[in-house]
């Protein structure tokens, strides 16, 4: 399946530095998870990690994230940002 059609399932971010994870798969028992790390950088961004490395950097999960597209949620993701960054 092509990564723009992924679901993403949940969205993890630290949102004042820009940080944020989108998870595709999560193993709750294994503790880990595929998703796309974007770590303020739209360049050096990339698909992989695990739930751990995620926590432990102080990430928090946006309890208002609803299942989306990769594509979809990029958009979203976007639009936020234009919006915070007219304030």
């Amino acid at each position: 399946m092509p990564f723009e059609k992924k679901t993403i399932y949940e969205k993890w971010d630290i949102e004042r530095i820009g940080f944020y994870w989108l998870i595709a798969e999560l193993d709750r028992k294994e503790n880990l998870a595929f998703g796309y790390a974007n770590l303020n950088d739209e360049q050096m961004a990339e698909w992989g990690y695990s739930i751990s490395e995620i926590i432990d950097v102080g990430a928090s999960k946006d309890r208002n994230w609803k299942p989306t597209s990769f594509e979809n949620a990029q958009k979203i993701i976007r639009d936020y940002k234009r919006g915070f960054n007219q304030r």
